[in-house]
């Protein structure tokens, strides 16, 4: 019993948890499936793990670069606050639930929720699920933090292990909300991406879909964010790279002077502080084209060989992938989603200081670039450049708000240190745990039945081409 546990284990750590590996298996596995050589189809595992590690080394690159300017941000006038940030999240998650000897259930709510995910597509023609979820980080980060909440609001006074009853249950809620939501999502998908074959598997696919339904009574899709033609010597700014570069440094660029060049590790032998600047922000634009290469690579290799796996293992079935790949359909929003999200969060901070609010949340870069970009990618293709706009700066100002509220019923324990922080985790999660907080398991159980009901209501409004052109009419 005990080896099987260790490879039960193993194989969530090693392999489910490890996003390249899972994604080139599958494609491995539907290159097979297609009748494709062997040699064909490692090809196409390499391609696509390489492009998945390219597209990691772009977020990466992103997140290495700017997470230091947020932090300095906040050390710079004082404050000491939770941080709303997926792995602030998860650090928090990690430590409460080893704490209680209780860590090594996040593998078994991770796989009860993979297993579930696939059955759910497997029973396709009843329950008109059709996306399968493989982000492999974003699966455990959303099943540590979600057992964490839920255990802390309904078992958390007794200090005892988490029951294997609300693991069960975790796990059961967790892969309904991947399913349900990558499904929810896979029109608007198709419409952002021209028809990729895939639909978005993280942390905001519910905020996606919102911003892509409402965005249509904001704005003009066809005054994009990308098809801003400039005259004259302006049309430099026609180029994605120059606007994105432009863009950065003056944003983050002015946020760099205000913080000040003592706040900041750089070679004064090499740099002057002006020089340094520029350099930060032009990385902006590399990463970008790092993942925009690594996009191109592995969605390619996965759009093709998925055809194997839907239409031979599980039919009808659409992969959800991480929201990076879209960035590469919409160069300019990601830009956008960014400093209006980060307006929209100041002006949350700023009412929380105004209320003198008990907590205070400040500003994580990855929910504050990757979660407002997405949703910027997605209201600019429903509604163009003022939808770009105004959808990120209301979403920065609820990410902020939406995190402080939940942080309120978490916050006693003094391993704390942050919340996700993205859209779907500063509403939904933030309200299921908070509900939960006062009527117990009925809410999540509740959540269950009511998520499921959506694909139905999906099918009914698209019966005809629901399983084949993942398009609305």
């Amino acid at each position: 019993m005990e080896i099987i546990v260790s490879f039960f284990q193993e194989f969530v750590a090693k392999f489910l948890g490890q996003a390249p590996l899972l994604m080139g298996t599958i494609v491995f596995i539907g290159y097979l499936l297609l009748g494709k050589k062997i040699y064909e189809a490692l090809s196409g595992f390499i391609k696509a793990y390489v492009g998945f590690k390219i597209l990691q080394v772009g977020t990466g690159g992103l997140v290495g670069t700017f997470k230091p300017i947020i932090a300095s941000l906040t050390e710079k006038f004082g404050l000491s606050a939770y941080v709303i940030d997926p792995y602030f999240g998860q650090t928090s998650a990690q430590e409460v639930l080893d704490g209680v000897n209780s860590l090594q259930f996040v593998g078994y709510v991770m796989l009860i929720a993979f297993v579930w995910n696939i059955i759910l597509v497997a029973m396709r023609k009843i329950t008109k699920i059709r996306t399968l979820f493989i982000t492999g980080h974003i699966m455990y980060q959303q099943s540590a933090v979600l057992l964490w909440a839920l255990y802390w609001v309904l078992e958390g006074s007794t200090k005892s292990p988490v029951s294997m009853l609300l693991v069960v249950i975790t796990g059961f809620l967790v892969g309904t909300y991947w399913s349900v939501m990558s499904n929810l999502i896979v029109e608007p998908t198709q419409e952002v991406t021209d028809g990729a074959g895939f639909s978005i598997g993280h942390q905001q696919m519910f905020g996606a879909w919102l911003s892509y339904k409402i965005s249509k009574k904001l704005g003009n899709k066809e005054h994009s964010v990308d098809e801003v033609h400039m005259p004259g010597w302006l049309s430099i700014f026609n180029d994605n790279i120059v606007s994105n570069v432009v863009l950065m440094t003056i944003f983050v660029g002015t946020m760099m002077f205000i913080i000040g060049p003592d706040k900041f590790n750089y070679d004064t032998n090499k740099y002057w502080f002006p020089s340094y600047v520029f350099e930060t922000t032009a990385y902006f634009a590399v990463y970008i084209t790092i993942i925009l290469t690594g996009v191109r690579m592995f969605v390619s290799e996965l759009s093709e060989s998925f055809n194997g796996i839907s239409s031979k293992l599980l039919k009808g079935s659409v992969p959800a992938v991480d929201c990076a790949v879209t960035f590469g359909f919409s160069p300019n929003a990601p830009s956008y989603g960014f400093i209006f999200g980060f307006i929209g969060q100041l002006i949350g901070i700023g009412l929380l200081l105004l209320i003198k609010s008990p907590l205070i949340v400040i500003s994580g870069f990855i929910a504050l670039f990757f979660d407002n970009g997405t949703l910027a990618v997605f209201a600019n293709k429903s509604g163009g450049r003022k939808a770009a706009t105004i959808v990120p700066l209301i979403s920065g100002f609820i990410q902020i708000t939406g995190s402080a509220l939940v942080l309120g019923f978490l916050k006693d324990n003094p391993l704390v240190i942050g919340w996700m922080g993205m859209f779907d985790w500063a509403t939904l999660w933030s309200g299921t745990t908070i509900l939960t907080n006062y009527l117990g398991l009925i809410v999540p159980i509740s959540l269950i039945i009511l998520m499921l009901i959506i694909p139905q209501v999906q099918y009914k409004r698209n019966s005809k081409n629901y399983f084949t052109t993942m398009r609305e009419e």
